[in-house]
């Protein structure tokens, strides 16, 4: 059977320098490889083209039929994404949820459509699952001396102290992996989500 994988994809510009802009800033890297015909972005591996086809008198129909997909991490970078690097771009899809994923769909400089998804996941965010489990918090005595240690604490109860800055109202969450961190001011405290261990705490660099 023959192996068959795909390994890079071009879409038509007008303006090269104008496409390479726009794409720089969406994908946040500089472009790989340009030249005034081709030029090409390095994504992880897969080679993502520019082709300015007026330079060699070819024809192409611009449509949406066939969009690129660029997958992010999560949502909050997604809205960042277009809050912060396409707020002056056509938004032809908004931001909807399609059973596992968040999608929008974008027109990007030379007019093709684009798509940018980032995958659900509840937990991330959410601190309900936190604070359904916030009496379970514990510590160890390593965790206990290196939370003294790097946060110069002189208290006796480490775990208590990291439960009010926990339950403080101006304290932030995120979940990433198997871990939730807690930000509060200039401290991060970092809690294992299943068994509910202090891992560590440090302040902001």
């Amino acid at each position: 059977m023959m192996e068959i994988s795909i390994k890079s994809l071009y879409i038509c510009v007008k303006d090269m320098d104008r496409a390479i802009s726009f794409y720089e800033r969406l994908l946040e890297k500089d472009v790989s490889e340009k030249d005034e015909i081709y030029s090409v972005f390095n994504i992880n591996g897969f080679r993502f083209g520019l082709f300015a086809y007026k330079k060699v008198n070819e024809e192409h129909i611009f449509g949406s039929n066939c969009l690129p997909s660029f997958s992010v991490c999560d949502l909050n970078k997604l809205k960042d994404k277009i809050k912060d690097k396409i707020k002056d771009k056509n938004i032809c899809f908004p931001l909807t949820r399609i059973k596992e994923n968040w999608v929008v769909e974008i027109v990007d400089s030379e007019g093709n459509h684009i798509e940018l998804t980032a995958p659900i996941d509840s937990r991330i965010n959410n601190k309900t699952e936190l604070m359904k489990k916030i009496e379970l918090l514990h510590t160890t005595s390593l965790s206990d001396d290196r939370i003294r240690r790097n946060l110069s604490l002189e208290v006796d109860d480490v775990s208590g102290w990291c439960r009010n800055i926990i339950l403080d109202k101006k304290s932030k969450y995120h979940r990433k992996g198997k871990n939730w961190y807690i930000e509060n001011d200039d401290i991060i405290l970092t809690v294992n989500a299943e068994s509910m261990t202090l891992i560590t705490a440090h302040k902001k660099v």
